[in-house]
């Protein structure tokens, strides 16, 4: 199984860094004890942090996870980060784009109690034809927003391929970054291969953003597979191992916060610029891999800022 340790290669913590992360909640795990600077229940509007599906609670790991219940060994990306948790999916993990376009506006309000610099949304949404004009063109609009405050979205690029052309509509949009999932030598303990469903580009339905080239997606690929993070039920077993572009996606967010710690004045253009030049180009198509495999070291070493 992949683990988030990320001892011998990180000298940083995130410490000082807030994430945002839309998903179906985050529990009381003793990793993230102490993380959870705000959370906001959107289908249930119940007060206190919770998670009845451990999807959120999973993702949350990967991305801040202290590893306090195994010893440092399945310790988030960046351990020291704290989390604004919106609770947009149910315990099934279904969720209305409502919800999320809700979250959104409300982890916009943190501007200045909590300054969200990057935002994770492991959620994989259908095609165009089944979501509302004005609510995705409302979802569009929210994202470009944020960008252009400074937040750097990250998005689960989907589970639906290998086929071409099979993104979810979120990672497509110019104004996130789009994260497939890659396995590079790993062989798996049994379950299926990033290679068999990570959904592949190019985009067809991010229109009209700013950033250059919005329909070259994925943008990076991160590991997937067999990824080991906190279990919401952790009174029976502390962690878990599960797979898809949503444990990719909080792997590349978990690395943002490690660079705006050690780079805090950096902008988000400047991030993605930064993440795309230091990533591995493994010798396949964009669509596959986008700029190739993220390498947090290289990232982190200063020389391509």
């Amino acid at each position: 199984m992949i683990g988030c340790d990320s001892r011998e290669v990180i000298p940083y913590t995130g410490k000082g860094i807030y994430v945002g992360v839309l998903d179906s909640g985050v529990a009381s795990h003793p990793d993230l004890r102490g993380r959870i600077a705000a959370f906001k229940d959107f289908t249930s509007n119940k007060k206190t942090h919770y998670d009845d599906n451990g999807h959120g609670t999973h993702v949350c790991g990967i991305i801040a996870g202290s590893g306090i219940a195994s010893k440092g060994r399945y310790r988030g990306i960046a351990p020291e980060c704290m989390l604004v948790c919106a609770k947009v999916l149910d315990k099934k993990g279904g969720g209305s784009l409502k919800n999320l376009i809700n979250g959104l506006e409300w982890m916009s309000g943190f501007e200045h109690e909590y300054p969200i610099r990057i935002i994770n949304i492991s959620i994989e949404m259908e095609s165009d034809e089944n979501i509302d004009r004005g609510d995705w063109e409302q979802l569009r609009d929210n994202l470009q927003q944020l960008w252009n405050r400074n937040v750097i979205v990250v998005a689960a690029a989907g589970n639906k391929g290998p086929n071409p052309m099979t993104l979810s509509p979120i990672g497509e949009c110019g104004g996130c970054v789009c994260v497939g999932c890659h396995d590079g030598d790993y062989t798996g303990t049994g379950n299926r291969l990033c290679k068999e469903y990570s959904s592949r580009g190019p985009g067809k339905s991010a229109t009209g953003m700013s950033i250059a080239n919005p329909l070259k997606k994925p943008d990076l690929v991160a590991p997937g597979t067999d990824i080991v993070s906190c279990n919401s039920k952790y009174t029976v077993t502390p962690y878990v191992a599960k797979s898809g572009t949503s444990m990719s996606a909080p792997v590349v967010s978990g690395a943002c916060a490690l660079c705006l710690q050690k780079y805090p004045k950096l902008s988000n253009a400047e991030l993605r610029r930064m993440l795309l030049a230091s990533s591995a180009d493994l010798g396949q198509s964009w669509s596959v891999q986008g700029a190739g495999m993220l390498q947090i070291d290289r990232l982190l070493d200063g020389n391509i800022i």
